[in-house]
């Protein structure tokens, strides 16, 4: 036999510690397989998080910007409307000072008539000559006197007017009309190169008017009574025009105030081609 029973046996064992080896290398493969089955679902899971985490940072950067952008823009408009009525009060707080330091008029005084004690009981007081009316001032706070309100009331009953101006001239509007009860900031201002395009309700250009008027009439320094005066005939020329051609809903063209005054175009060489012919009527007569 080439074998003996001992070199069998440790055949046997030989063969045996191979299976053994062979289990256990399977049971390795098994474990290696498990733990790379688990790395891939971890890296799955972590792309998964990080490409939710980023587009939710994204969602939530976007939010914070576009919300911290309407915040700083009401609170802008809410600064220059507080700085508008901190004007305002100082304004009238002046103008009411001016009036109290100024103290009523004086009238003049009344000539000297005779000693109530040496006039005798015979003798009748004489009746006081009738005199023209003396003009009636504004008040005795200095306030002026009430705008038209046929005015007012046609203003009133525009829905919106769209109204077209310099930058400059929109913060002077909203600086004295912004304290006003009725004034009321649009919610869509578009600013174009220093052009300012705002629609504005009807009870905006109330409050417009009303306080264009107040300063136009207290104000004291000249040119802000100039531009304020300015802008309230402006706007009184709008809403007369619609005050005397009234049209409700649709069918006409929408209320646009147009602050932007210019000169006429040049038309020189017109009235020359006129002067010319009016030079041949009269050298015909």
């Amino acid at each position: 036999m080439p074998f003996g029973s001992g070199d069998r046996a440790q055949l046997r064992q030989v063969i045996d510690q191979l299976c053994g080896l062979a289990t256990d290398l399977a049971a390795v493969k098994q474990q290696v397989a498990d733990q790379q089955h688990t790395i891939d679902r971890i890296r799955q899971d972590t792309d998964a998080a990080l490409t939710r985490g980023l587009t939710d940072m994204r969602e939530i950067a976007r939010d914070a910007l576009t919300r911290t952008d309407k915040i700083t823009t009401g609170r802008l408009t809410g600064i220059g409307s507080d700085l508008a009525a901190v004007h305002e009060a100082l304004t009238r707080l002046d103008n009411r000072l001016q009036a109290e330091t100024a103290g009523p008029r004086e009238s003049p005084a009344d000539p000297p008539g005779p000693d109530p004690e040496v006039r005798t009981t015979s003798q009748a007081a004489p009746e006081p000559e009738p005199a023209d009316p003396a003009p009636q001032p504004i008040s005795e706070a200095g306030d002026p006197p009430e705008p038209d309100q046929a005015t007012l009331r046609a203003a009133a009953g525009i829905s919106a007017a769209t109204l077209h101006a310099h930058r400059d001239t929109w913060e002077f509007l909203v600086k004295h009309a912004g304290t006003d009860q009725h004034f009321h900031l649009p919610a869509g201002v578009q600013d174009t190169e220093g052009t300012i395009l705002a629609r504005v309700s009807g009870p905006s250009l109330v409050a417009a008017l009303t306080s264009l008027h107040h300063v136009s009439h207290t104000a004291a320094d000249p040119g802000t009574r100039a531009i304020a005066a300015h802008l309230h005939e402006r706007l009184s020329e709008t809403v007369r025009a619609i005050l005397t051609r009234r049209h409700r809903g649709d069918g006409a063209d929408p209320v646009r105030i147009v602050i932007d005054d210019r000169a006429a175009p040049d038309d020189r060489d017109d009235r020359d081609d006129g002067d010319d012919g009016d030079d041949g009527d009269d050298s015909e007569r």
